[in-house]
């Protein structure tokens, strides 16, 4: 199981990396091997969910100390199937699409760097690397939107998707402070353990499970363009056609992933669940 989380992750770095350093040697070829590498990781995602479906039980695997988890569970391995799969059809899709454009290499770097994010999303197993991914997300789909450079209309729609994301992420950096301080810990599994143990905590006399829920909720409407937060989806339809593909792959959808994530926060709330 660790060995195919780690190939699901890295293989999009890896793609990113040479399709970046490659880039003048191959041409348009850096596309081949950006597919490969991008079927290779569907493969590898594949396989992490088989694993998961046999029986394997939930576990975390820890890049580093105190941060850099990622979370081995059903929804993990299920949206990295989703993800690496629509990825991979985007690939094939941005092929052809994209050969008559300017910046072919750098659009197929993109696309694998934001591959590699939302992977990371989907897998985070702390507060920290759930953040950075979620920041990620929205700085490569700034760049991608600005595929054409040369458009002030792109430029200008990009930045405005780019600015009214991290207005959207604000609450749920204040939903990490607020679980960190209450309970010490980056880690996911152990701040929800600790909630499910009291989860009459409070903070600011209200109680912790409704704030937090309240400012996930928040970041999960910006980030899916649910009524009042939405005004920035329109803007992206004059960004390429495959990135508005991928933007299902875990960019729009993103919102309902943190839902689901944050589940056994939503258990404990009233109000904010209704």
């Amino acid at each position: 199981m660790d060995r195919w989380a780690l190939l699901t992750v890295a293989l999009p770095l890896a793609a990113a990396l040479l399709g970046h350093l490659l880039a003048d040697i191959l041409g348009r070829r850096v596309a081949q091997l950006s597919i490969g590498l991008s079927l290779g990781t569907f493969v590898a995602s594949v396989a992490l969910l088989a694993g998961t479906l046999g029986g394997a039980p939930a576990a975390t695997l820890a890049l580093a100390d105190d941060w850099g988890l990622l979370l081995l569970d059903p929804l993990s391995s299920l949206m990295a199937v989703v993800v690496s799969g629509i990825s991979l059809i985007v690939h094939l899709f941005a092929r052809r699409y994209m050969a008559e454009e300017a910046g072919y290499a750098r659009f197929f770097v993109l696309l694998d760097l934001m591959t590699a994010a939302l992977l990371v999303m989907v897998s985070a197993g702390d507060l920290i690397t759930l953040l950075v991914a979620w920041h990620l997300v929205g700085v490569l789909l700034y760049f991608l939107l600005g595929q054409d450079v040369r458009s002030p209309t792109a430029y200008r729609y990009a930045f405005w998707t780019l600015l009214t994301y991290r207005i959207g992420d604000l609450p749920l950096v204040l939903a990490a402070g607020l679980l960190f301080h209450a309970y010490g810990t980056w880690s996911l599994p152990e701040i929800f353990a600790a909630m499910a143990a009291g989860p009459q905590a409070q903070v600011l006399g209200l109680p912790l499970p409704e704030v937090v829920g309240g400012l996930i909720a928040l970041a999960a409407f910006a980030r899916s363009a649910q009524f009042l937060l939405h005004t920035w989806l329109p803007y992206t339809m004059g960004g390429p056609t495959p990135v508005s593909a991928l933007m299902h792959a875990g960019i729009v959808n993103a919102g309902g992933f943190l839902i689901n994530r944050f589940a056994p926060v939503f258990v404990h709330t009233g109000d904010v669940l209704h």
